[in-house]
C-alpha cells in the first residue's frame, strides 16, 4: 500500500488501483480530495498532519461489499467529509476518526438513498482521544420500496479529553411499509468537562406533504422526488457542479 502525499486539491480515480490506500496530507496545507470509483476499495487510511484542512468528498454510486475509512486527525488540524453513497444493491461502510491531538475536529456529513431491494449498513465513528477536540456527525437517509438501511455509530469521548464536544444527527424518510429504516447513534463518555448530544429520527414521510404538492399540479412521484432532493441536497455543497448534476441524475433514476 503506497501512501499518497497531498500538498494540493487532488482528484483521485480509483478504479484499477491497490484496492487499499493511503492519503497523507502534509502539514500546514488546506487541501481537497475527491474520490470516485470506490467500488473496489477495501480500505481508506488517511493522515491529517499539523494545522492543515482535509476536504474530502466521495461519490458512490455502485455496490460496495466493505469498505473501512480510517481517519487520524493530528493537532490543531481538520477534516471535513462529505459522502454522497447512492450505491445500489448493497453498502457496508464502516468510518473510523481519531481526534489523536488537541483542538483536532472532524465534521462528517452523509447522504444516503437506499430503494428497491438495496441492503445499507453505514456506521461511522469519533474517537476523542485528546482534550479540546470537536466532532459531528450528520446522517441522512431516504428508505423506500423493499429495501433496508442502518445508521449506527459512536461519539466517544476518553477520561481526561475535557473541553471537548461531540454530536451525532441520524435522520431517515421513510416512504413505504415494506422497507426497514434503523438510526442507533451512541454516546460513550468518560469525562464530566464536555459538551455531547445526540439525536435519531425515522419516521414515514407526511401524507399531508405529499398532498400539498400533488394538489399544485404535481404527480405523486414528482412530489417524491422533490421530497427526496430537498432532503440530501445539503451534501452537493462538497462537490463541484458536475458532480452534483450527476447526482441530480441519479436521483432521478433511482426514484
Amino acid at each position: 500500500m503506497e501512501k499518497v502525499i497531498v500538498n494540493s486539491d487532488l482528484y483521485f480515480d480509483c478504479l484499477n488501483k491497490d484496492p487499499n490506500l493511503s492519503f497523507s496530507v502534509v502539514s500546514g496545507k488546506e487541501v481537497f480530495l475527491f474520490l470516485k470509483d470506490i467500488n473496489n476499495v477495501n480500505s481508506i487510511d488517511i493522515d491529517v498532519r499539523n494545522d492543515s484542512i482535509l476536504r474530502l468528498s466521495i461519490f458512490s454510486k455502485n455496490p460496495i461489499d466493505l469498505l473501512k475509512i480510517t481517519a487520524n486527525v493530528a493537532k490543531n488540524s481538520k477534516i471535513i467529509c462529505y459522502f454522497a453513497d447512492f450505491s445500489v444493491e448493497k453498502n457496508h461502510l464502516e468510518a473510523s476518526i481519531n481526534l489523536n491531538d488537541e483542538d483536532a475536529k472532524c465534521e462528517w456529513h452523509l447522504a444516503s438513498l437506499s430503494s428497491q431491494k438495496d441492503d445499507k449498513n453505514i456506521s461511522v465513528s469519533i474517537y476523542h482521544n485528546s482534550p479540546r477536540t470537536f466532532g459531528k456527525i450528520d446522517n441522512y437517509g431516504v428508505c423506500k420500496d423493499h429495501s433496508k438501511l442502518v445508521f449506527s455509530g459512536v461519539s466517544h469521548i476518553l477520561k481526561g479529553c475535557h473541553q471537548s464536544a461531540s454530536h451525532q444527527n441520524a435522520k431517515i424518510v421513510v416512504f413505504d411499509d415494506n422497507c426497514l429504516a434503523i438510526a442507533k447513534p451512541i454516546l460513550r463518555i468518560d469525562e464530566n468537562d464536555i459538551e455531547a448530544s445526540h439525536a435519531a429520527v425515522v419516521g414515514k414521510v407526511s401524507d399531508e406533504h405529499i398532498f400539498y404538492l400533488t394538489s399544485r399540479g404535481l404527480s405523486v412521484d414528482e412530489a417524491k422526488l422533490l421530497i427526496t432532493l430537498g432532503y440530501l441536497k445539503p451534501i452537493l455543497k462538497g462537490f463541484d457542479q458536475s458532480v452534483s448534476n450527476e447526482i441530480d441524475s441519479v436521483i432521478e433514476r433511482r426514484l
